[in-house]
């Protein structure tokens, strides 16, 4: 599972002057014997890439999810850091660690879609968790050169692992143990302006098989402007195709069930979404600047959901992150 440190560690020294250029972390898990997920996100600021900014949405058993957003300058060698977070690349292709102690704001579902988080009443959320490799790294871009969206970047790896440790929520203490996870690290310009759709999709079955797929449409593009997808057995990648996808087109989409069907040299898969443990509404806007919660202007709007998955009788769980824009973001 080795993989170059130069693609897992942040970017040292000087950063390109490309309009619009980014590098962005993410790490989801889901643990549905605790009913518990998050969606830890951190990535440059547009405006001076020496500032990153940290955002994390944590679903609770009790279906409140907390927050936490905040921007600083502490990221150096092979740590990842705003502020109050801490995500740190343990071993290049199979161990990080991320760490947070400070305030979150407490908000339910229906806040964040009627308005943006960060506001109220916060609580001390101390989090410590580390992620272990289940799969070997899939490097998306590796030679495909078939991205024509502007926005995914042009360096994008990803991969599937378990993540265990603890989560203290003032005086209330939940232990995570073996919640299904995924990981990326992506670099390059991310122009938002003309987003339409997009599905980024993972998971993994209880037969050890797992799959991830990329799918983008953008405004001014006919059809698909970015279609890629692996399915991964006995730790081998098999690069696959999208034969069928189903986007969120509105609001009230999420906690919707659908169906993936990815072709390989394996095979066809199909893949049914068959129950969706939680969601955590997250607005986009132009430049790229993400956020917990909903605002009326227009922007686009993606569902962040930990879901339970079925493929061929088998079991497994994932995450799965679709969103839409109606009209090209202002």
């Amino acid at each position: 599972m080795n993989v170059d440190p130069g693609l897992e560690h942040p970017l040292a020294g000087p950063r390109p002057e490309t309009s619009l250029w980014s590098e962005n972390f993410a790490l989801t898990f889901n643990d549905p014997a605790r009913r518990v997920s998050m969606l830890y996100s951190i990535g440059t600021w547009y405006h001076d890439t020496s500032v990153w900014r940290e955002m994390f949405a944590v679903t609770l058993p009790d279906g409140r999810i907390v927050v936490g957003r905040n921007f600083g300058r502490n990221t150096q060698g092979s740590v990842v850091s705003a502020a109050l977070s801490r995500y740190e690349i343990i071993e290049a292709g199979k161990n990080v660690a991320l760490s947070y102690d400070g305030p979150v704001w407490n908000h339910s579902f229906q806040d964040l879609m009627q308005h943006e988080a960060y506001a109220g009443k916060t609580k001390r959320l101390v989090l410590d968790l580390t992620f272990e490799a289940v799969a070997p790294v899939w490097n998306m871009h590796g030679g495909h050169g078939k991205d024509r969206t502007g926005i995914a970047g042009s360096m994008h790896i990803e991969q599937l692992g378990r993540c265990r440790g603890t989560l203290r929520l003032d005086d209330s203490e939940l232990k995570i143990q073996d919640a299904v996870s995924c990981r990326d690290h992506s670099r390059g310009p991310r122009d938002l302006a003309n987003y339409r759709n997009h599905c980024w999709i993972n998971g993994v079955f209880d037969d050890g098989t797992g799959f991830h797929l990329y799918f983008f449409k953008v405004h001014h593009i006919e059809g698909a402007a970015l279609s890629i997808a692996t399915v991964i057995r006995d730790n081998v990648h098999h690069p696959a195709t999208i034969e069928h996808v189903e986007f969120a087109d509105g609001p009230d989409e999420f906690g919707k069930l659908h169906t993936i069907t990815l072709r390989s040299t394996l095979g066809d898969m199909k893949i049914e979404i068959k129950e969706v443990l939680s969601t955590i509404p997250t607005r986009m806007s132009a430049p790229f600047n993400p956020a917990m919660g909903i605002v009326k202007d227009p922007h686009g709007l993606m569902f962040d959901e930990a879901i339970r998955v079925e493929w061929n009788g088998t079991s497994g769980f994932g995450w799965s992150e679709r969103g839409f824009s109606k009209q090209p973001i202002a």
